[in-house]
């Protein structure tokens, strides 16, 4: 039984083109229409997606992907010129892919990371006579580390194929960076470049593995403080970044060609090696790409003279907003653009050529962010993912000679589109003035006012909130609510100043930044003031729950997946957590003042929780350990009150499996519709 619907096998291309009018940037691309779907369930917007990672194999002639349907997912290719799909190995539940690719035309390349089966021994050996699974804290914490296997494996599509639970490859990836492929090595069928760990003490390597076997061969030896290589467009290795033994300063290291010595770079033009990365190669051998903070105060894009030692002025500045990826020609590492993530994500471009035909194919997907993903060898042929705020990712088969898009997949292909809600980019000013970026959805069809409002909270908390397609936030305004994101002090993506403000501010001014705009909501006559709740995952969970003992009269019901409860904790057990960014955000160290950590810890002020609140976690998540949201549990319930919580067995940091995070989503959904549905007695 196929697990492609069949609108969405890639034989099934549409029958009918759309021609849009000629734009001045370029000539228009012809696209083939997608088919609508029509569904609002729970499932619709949790689901995995039913298909993922599409990419082309090097002569064009296939397209590859992960398929999902009723959370089974597989490894599936399909030829175009033989009109079928073959689906080429199943993935066990709860298994996640970090690599995936084509090494050569006939074989595609899997790194994946599943649960340990010594370890689902070891879990199974501790249940009570009554089959219920008997914590031990100690067990658990030896535990930690064990629970995922992280492996490779090769399907080749004509002749013999593996199981993705194959373990004839002789390498474990190292957990903190699974499954890294450096390069593909299109030309050479039977070998693919890998980043890998011999141990978990020492730094990484770069391999080449044999795509039948793993049989590895070491191309740059392991270096201490080094966790990732890269190669160059001939899949040459030439440069490495990690972090010296302080956890903090950066280390860039690189060279001109194979076999010379590596240097690390220096003259950065900062003062702060922190504030400095490795970005990419350029189209000659002495010339680097590096990120580093500059004048805007912003991470900026310069160039790097390997002869010289030393950066250039600025190649690309944002007054606004951090510089991101780069773009580079698909025939060698000539410099097309780097992205920004402004308020809706954006490319600066270098190459007019490249910038006329991304202007084609955006006139063709008006309102959406559009990305070419993959190329064929000779660059002819290319997959385009497109997606936005009301749309989720579709993939299409772009012609470049014949510019002509034919729609192959649908990410998700039943959810209702014409119900789906707007994200729009807004700004509030914290009480001290501070200037803080955020995101509102408010549901399709309302007024906008006097609405329930959802603050969620990103995890990190270095990172951000982006513009485009969130199917929680979509879930939730399908059921009512309007959802506020904000990038609180802390953030990355706005500058170094913005980032530094949040370092040590854990329940202080980050906490701050999320009431003031509740406030601003209220203000503006968006949030009615006795229906708003909050929820995050991670750092998102911890300022959830600190807002349901220090905000009760803003907050009304609060909910965390994986929250951080007890930050002296945090502090005194630092290995129990995998996240440096937890520990020691650079500059920003908790504090070591055990009565002001226990002062903004939510598991050590259950007492003053007044509010209704939800916690859930996944007993394996390697980040953040489950006797954290455990700690609150305990502390609400002593305090004599009632709690909402759920344990998820073999789950992470993140709901893997489609079954759990839709049931998951299903409880958080109903615990705010009967928390926020009228004014809570506090």
């Amino acid at each position: 039984m196929s697990l492609l619907p069949p609108s969405l096998r890639a034989t099934a291309l549409a029958a009918f083109p759309l021609v849009f009018s000629a734009c001045r940037s370029g000539p228009p691309v012809e696209k083939a229409a997608a088919p609508a779907a029509q569904s609002t369930s729970a499932e619709a917007f949790l689901r995995t997606p039913a298909v993922s990672l599409v990419t082309l194999s090097p002569d064009g002639k296939r397209v590859a992907g992960i398929s999902s349907n009723g959370g089974v997912r597989v490894v599936f290719e399909s030829a175009r010129d033989k009109h079928k799909v073959n689906y080429l190995s199943k993935l066990e539940p709860q298994t996640l892919v970090h690599a995936f690719g084509w090494s050569g035309d006939g074989v595609l390349v899997v790194g994946y990371e599943q649960p340990d089966a010594s370890g689902e021994r070891e879990i199974e050996s501790r249940k009570s006579p009554d089959s219920v699974v008997v914590y031990d804290a100690d067990a658990a914490r030896a535990r930690r580390g064990r629970e995922r296997e992280y492996r490779m494996v090769a399907l080749r599509v004509d002749t013999w194929r593996q199981r993705a639970t194959d373990s004839s490859w002789p390498l474990k990836v190292h957990p903190s960076l699974p499954g890294a492929v450096i390069h593909w090595l299109p030309d050479d069928p039977e070998r693919v470049l890998i980043n890998w760990f011999p141990s978990a003490d020492e730094g990484a390597s770069a391999v080449i593995a044999r795509v039948r076997d793993g049989l590895p061969k070491v191309v740059v030896p392991a270096k201490t403080g080094v966790n990732v290589w890269y190669a160059d467009y001939q899949g040459r290795v030439r440069a490495g970044s990690g972090r010296s033994e302080d956890g903090i300063t950066a280390v860039v290291l690189a060279r001109e060609k194979d076999g010379a010595p590596f240097a690390e770079l220096s003259d950065v033009g900062t003062g702060q090696q922190s504030d400095f990365e490795f970005a990419g190669f350029g189209a000659y051998p002495k010339t680097l790409y590096v990120y580093a903070i500059g004048a805007t105060g912003r991470r900026e894009l310069f160039a790097y003279d390997l002869g010289q030692q030393r950066r250039g002025s600025a190649l690309y500045a944002n007054k606004e907003f951090d510089v991101g990826r780069l773009v580079h020609a698909p025939q060698g590492d000539a410099l097309w653009a780097v992205e920004v993530d402004a308020e809706k994500p954006e490319l600066y471009f270098f190459d007019r050529a490249a910038q006329r035909e991304q202007a084609a194919i955006d006139a063709a997907f008006p309102g959406a962010t559009n990305r070419i993903v993959s190329f064929d060898r000779a660059a002819k042929v290319a997959i385009v993912r497109t997606s936005g705020d009301t749309s989720p990712p579709d993939y299409y088969r772009y012609d470049r000679e014949r510019r002509r898009m034919d729609f192959l997949f649908a990410e998700n292909p039943v959810v209702d589109r014409t119900e789906l809600s707007p994200m729009k980019p807004v700004r509030f000013t914290a009480h001290d003035g501070t200037p803080i970026p955020a995101y509102l959805t408010v549901p399709h069809g309302s007024a906008g006012k006097n609405l329930p409002v959802i603050v969620i909270v990103h995890d990190g908390p270095s990172g951000r909130v982006s513009w485009g397609w969130d199917p929680v936030v979509q879930f939730f305004a399908s059921r009512g609510f309007a959802v506020f994101q904000p990038n609180y002090r802390g953030s990355t993506g706005y500058g170094r100043e913005h980032e530094r403000m949040g370092y040590g501010q854990w329940g202080l001014a980050m906490q701050d930044d999320l009431a003031d705009g509740v406030r601003w909501l209220v203000a503006e006559g968006i949030a009615n003031p006795t229906r708003v709740g909050i929820y995050g995952i991670g750092y998102g969970g911890y300022a959830a729950l600190l807002a349901a003992a220090k905000s009760p009269e803003l907050f009304r019901a609060a909910a965390g997946y994986a929250p951080v409860t007890d930050l002296v904790d945090l502090l005194d057990n630092p290995a129990h957590y995998r996240s440096a960014d937890l520990n020691q955000p650079v500059e920003g160290k908790l504090p070591g003042d055990r009565p002001a950590l226990a002062a903004i810890s939510p598991a050590r002020l259950g007492a003053q929780i007044r509010v209704p609140v939800l916690v859930a976690y996944g007993v394996a998540d390697p980040i953040v350990s489950s006797e954290q949201p455990r700690a609150i549990v305990s502390a609400i319930e002593d305090a004599g009150r009632k709690v909402e919580s759920y344990s998820y067995r073999r789950e992470l940091h993140e709901l893997v499996d489609e079954t759990n995070r839709v049931d998951f989503h299903e409880k958080l959904a109903a615990f705010f519709a009967r928390h926020l549905s009228a004014i809570e007695s506090l």
